[in-house]
């Protein structure tokens, strides 16, 4: 490995010299605790004799061998003496050490010799490698402490060396299996912790740990620290499943891997109360099930829990089941179909719903009457339904039960009361018959009833042809009533009248009778219609032909042909074979209405004199109507006619003022309306479903605006300013019939020099007619 020289050693300041080397070999392992080195020494001498000089070895500070030498060598350096090999044991520790070897030389006297005087020394070291180690012990006394289904705790005892013993530890491996599986090192803790605490573990699992110690000697053994099982699941579905009249299997769902078992408890009022039941266990289709074979009568629901007894008592939540129903007697039945009365002879239907709350079919009825005798009919089979004969006046009630699988029979329903007796008698007396001729209003009608159980109430009510009910009175105290005008009956109609009457038994009739309208109406209006070239019209209303007369052979009279049909006014009469015609009457007042092209109405004047105008300031421009007239006798009799109209109009218009006189013709411009619903909207917290954007919904709320811009020239232009400073609201007029009422916002700027650019804004009100006149 190498060789060390000491110092050179001049004896007596001659040319005569000795020194000394060490040869290092090699270093090699007895054992786990000792490791030998083996070294050489030797001494040489140059020009020198007869001289005493000692050479000795040391390793690791201890003298290992020693030789007295005689030097005799006349000539260059020469071997003197050698030590070799020398073989010393020396001990392996804990970690590696440089071990000292040395070589000594030094004068002494040998055998009468003198000394050579000196003493030199020369040192090497030799690296003694780091004992060797044995397995190390694995972990003893290990223990496991199952905290809750979330951490468990680990712990043991050393079993160890320090570094100078054979055995160890570096530290300690924490290994884990979930559910049988594969083992998983979770930890490697330092080789003097005693304990470990897992905190990844969760429910419905089986955990099983070891723990093995490492260190330089190896890996140990494994040893084992534990099992445990967490809180096992709950199923995720338990089925019941009625195998019986009153038997019941439980399937349960996905039970948990590691329970050794299952609780069932069932409740029979919907969930508020829980008992056990002693149930079998099994299983079937590889799902465990419990049957329960007396189950209680009616709607059952279960629920089921998935346990382990060892080595914890853990018990998994609680699952509900489907309810299942098992044969029990039915509940009451409903009744329906039955009237309050009946007359005497007719027939009773009633009719019944089963109330089966265990589903099964209906296998019998019993219908029970009561009354002045008491009558019962049984019913076989399914049968919902029965028909009687109320033969037997007086009062009564009516109950039904029903019979399904089970033995019993169910619950009667309750009494459904009715009367049996004779229906009321009534009659209009006057009008006497059909048909008659009503010649002025209001008619005054007699009407007639009776009953044994007394009148509870009648009604008379009059129609049209249509069966338009034009009104209805009270008679039930059956005095003459007058009933109908002029205003709500048309002339030449048949009507019907109709007394509903109502018994103290509460049956009912009625009595029907029909009479025609014809009373002397007065002259047709005529109807006169100017423009006054504001865009305004003019209505006069006059009294129409009333006398009859005869020209030339022709008969001139009031006279109007409709729909093919001729109608003549006035009387008509015979007298001594003649035919006698007599003037019809002249109206006396009028009213005037303009009729919409959408068939809506307005009324423009009331009670006009004969030849008065009727002024209508606000009609619609660009768009057909008319104006119907209708004139009143002094007798309270009308007559009626209309005429077409129209106000053409190259433009639109502005009225104010409360009549609408005030007028601003527009003969260009345009105009744009606008509309606007109020809605609510929200922002929903849907994640993100719809985009982040809100929903909205609408309100009964809506606004319309028109905006109208014009040019007016300067004549114009002055009666417009005068119109912005003293009116606020107002009507607006378009081209195609529009109109519009309310509130008004104005604007006017110089287009050019006599040119102005105006416009305004109309916010639309709910629409009022001007005072017209």
């Amino acid at each position: 490995m190498g060789r060390t020289y000491t110092g050179e050693v001049q004896v007596s300041g001659r040319n005569r010299w000795y020194r000394a080397f060490i040869d290092t070999y090699s270093v090699t392992s007895v054992n786990d605790t000792t490791a030998r080195v083996s070294i050489g020494v030797a001494l040489e001498a140059k020009y020198i004799a007869q001289y005493g000089v000692r050479l000795e070895a040391y390793v690791n500070g201890r003298c290992v061998a020693g030789q007295d030498v005689v030097l005799n060598n006349y000539g260059d350096w020469g071997r003197a003496a050698t030590l070799a090999p020398l073989n010393v044991d020396v001990p392996r520790n804990g970690s590696s050490w440089n071990c000292s070897v040395q070589v000594r030389a030094y004068g002494k006297t040998v055998n009468g010799y003198g000394s050579a005087g000196g003493d030199v020394w020369a040192t090497a070291y030799m690296g003694i490698p780091q004992r060797g180690y044995s397995k190390p012990n694995p972990p003893k006394g290990c223990s496991f402490v199952r905290v809750s289904d979330n951490q468990q705790k680990l712990s043991w005892q050393g079993d160890y060396t320090d570094m100078n013993g054979a055995k160890p530890w570096a530290g300690v491996y924490v290994d884990r299996r979930t559910d049988d599986g594969n083992w998983v090192n979770i930890a490697d803790l330092p080789w003097d912790v005693t304990n470990y605490t897992d905190n990844s573990t969760s429910s419905n699992h089986k955990y099983e740990y070891r723990l093995c110690a490492h260190g330089p000697g190896g890996n140990s053994n494994h040893v084992s620290c534990g099992t445990t099982y967490t809180t096992p699941a709950a199923p995720s579905k338990v089925e019941a499943v009625k195998t019986g009249n009153s038997s019941v299997r439980l399937v349960i769902h996905d039970a948990a891997g590691y329970a050794q078992g299952h609780e069932a408890q069932r409740s029979t009022d919907g969930g508020k109360n829980w008992a056990a039941f002693s149930g079998t266990h099994g299983t079937s289709g590889g799902k465990a099930v419990i049957d329960d074979a007396s189950a209680p009568a009616g709607s059952v629901v279960y629920r089921v829990r998935a346990h382990r007894t060892s080595p914890n008592a853990l018990n998994s939540g609680w699952r509900t089941s489907n309810s299942v129903m098992t044969v029990m007697p039915p509940k009451a039945p409903a009744v329906s179909g039955v009237a309050a009365s009946y007359a005497t002879g007719s027939a009773l239907t009633v009719k019944w719903t089963p109330n089966h709350p265990d589903g099964t079919k209906q296998s019998a009825a019993q219908v029970e009457i009561t009354g002045p005798s008491t009558v019962t009919e049984d019913i076989t089979g399914v049968a919902t339904i029965l028909t009687l004969r109320c033969n037997q006046k007086g009062s009564w009630r009516i109950r039904v039960r029903t019979k399904g699988l089970h033995s019993d029979w169910g619950a009667w329903s309750s009494y459904v009361p009715f009367v049996v007796a004779d229906l009321p008698q009534a009659w209009v007396a006057n009008p006497g018959v059909d048909g008659a001729l009503i010649d002025s209003a209001p008619l005054t009608v007699e009407v007639s009833a009776s009953d044994e159980t007394g009148i509870a109430s009648a009604t008379l009510s009059l129609t049209r042809p249509d069966g338009t009910v034009v009104g209805s009175v009270d008679v039930t105290d059956l005095r003459p009533v007058p009933i109908g005008s002029y205003e709500a009956l048309e002339n030449g109609v048949t009507y019907t009248l109709t007394l509903h009457v109502r018994g103290g038994s509460g049956l009912t009739t009625s009595a029907k009778r029909t009479f025609k309208t014809h009373w002397s109406e007065p002259a047709i209006p005529v109807i006169e219609v100017t423009d006054d070239g504001n865009l305004a019209c003019h209505v006069m209303a006059k009294n129409g032909t009333s006398a009859y007369m005869v020209e030339d052979s022709t008969l001139i009279g009031p006279m109007a042909c409709e729909d093919g049909e001729l109608s003549m006014l006035g009387t008509i009469m015979f007298e001594d074979g003649e035919l006698v015609l007599g003037d019809a009457a002249k109206c006396v007042s009028f009213d005037v209405e303009r009729v919409m092209s959408d068939g809506t109405s307005s009324k423009v004047a009331v009670g006009i004199l004969d030849a008065q105008e009727a002024i209508d300031r606000i009609p619609p421009l660009n768009e057909p109507f008319r104006y119907r007239v209708t004139g009143y006798a002094e007798s309270g009799t009308s007559s009626r006619s209309e005429v077409e109209a129209h106000m053409p109009s190259r433009g639109m218009a502005l009225n104010f003022g409360v009549d609408g006189s005030e007028v601003l013709i527009l003969n260009s411009g345009t105009y744009s309306q606008s509309s606007k619903r109020s809605v609510s909207t929200f922002h929903f917290a849907d994640g993100g479903e719809n985009g982040h954007l809100p929903a909205s919904y609408p309100l009964d709320e809506q606004d319309v605006s028109t905006s109208v811009s014009f040019d007016l020239l300067r004549s114009d232009y002055d009666a417009f300013r005068r119109i912005m400073a003293e009116h606020w609201h107002g009507w607006w007029r378009g081209h195609c019939g529009e109109r519009a009422f309310g509130p008004m916002e104005f604007q006017s700027s110089i287009k050019k020099p006599g040119i102005f650019s105006c416009s305004a804004n109309v916010t639309h009100d709910v629409f009022e007619e001007p005072a017209n006149g």
